[in-house]
């Protein structure tokens, strides 16, 4: 049996971390993929990047981690750049060289043998830091995408994007019934491409304060799309400790 863990956004949230982790192994996972922006907003950058580090497994870069290296972006808010600010201050050279060496992109082999794309943003442009929020924004990663398969993060909110050959779809059943049900499953069908954002651990911005991963199982050829709960106060207090901008405690409660 073969369970693939996937997780995006962890933006410096070990609590939120730390629970999903512990789902993780519950649910029997056997290998963990990262699709990146390990650090950034949250109050433990140095905690959540050595426990990645120490997992060594598959991890694409995102625009916060690159941020923490190249500090060039001129997108990033005041508040988002002042919580770059910090988190690079909190990071030694040794940390800072590790995320400088991730890729933009990956194909991952799992152990099954089965092949997926992994990707932070989009497939077409991964330096870009495009956000695909609809279906004009996923056409373009598909040419890209040599592999039934492709998961990204970046924008926080759980999607499934469908090329059948001819056009691309949204699953806008599976988004909701993440939200109402806070799980969803979604069976691939031969012949087509999936480009499936696994939400956010660390930062969700779709209404739901909850933390939320993926899981691929190859046997059974099913991805899930599911939420775990974490002590949010916990990372909130973290946040006002650190002296970061009250905004990022607070919209952590929300989920926005």
């Amino acid at each position: 049996m073969a369970r693939i863990a996937i997780i995006s956004d962890i933006h410096a949230n070990y609590h939120a971390l730390c629970a999903v982790i512990e789902d993780v192994r519950i649910m029997r996972c056997s290998e963990i993929v990262c699709l990146g922006d390990v650090v950034g907003y949250n109050a433990f950058p140095v905690e959540c990047l050595d426990y990645i580090r120490q997992l060594g497994c598959p991890i694409v870069r995102g625009n916060h981690d690159e941020e923490v290296v190249a500090p060039t972006s001129t997108e990033m808010n005041g508040i988002a750049r002042h919580a770059m600010d910090w988190t690079r201050s909190q990071l030694s050279g040794d940390r800072r060289d590790w995320l400088a060496r991730l890729q933009y992109q990956r194909i991952v082999r799992t152990s099954s043998g089965h092949s997926i794309s992994i990707v932070h943003s989009s497939l077409d442009h991964p330096k870009n830091w495009n956000y695909i929020v609809n279906t004009n924004d996923a056409a373009s990663n598909f040419p890209r995408q040599f592999c039934p398969l492709c998961f990204h993060g970046h924008t926080h909110v759980p999607k499934v994007f469908i090329y059948d050959g001819q056009r691309t779809i949204e699953d806008f059943d599976r988004q909701q019934e993440i939200f109402t049900k806070g799980c969803t499953e979604i069976r691939p069908l031969q012949g087509m491409k999936y480009f499936i954002n696994v939400g956010s651990v660390g930062q969700p911005r779709d209404g739901d304060s909850r933390a939320c991963y993926g899981i691929y199982d190859t046997d059974l050829n099913l991805i899930t799309i599911k939420r775990v709960s974490y002590d949010v106060q916990a990372a909130q207090q973290a946040i006002y400790a650190a002296g970061l901008h009250p905004y990022l405690a607070e919209r952590l409660g929300r989920g926005t």
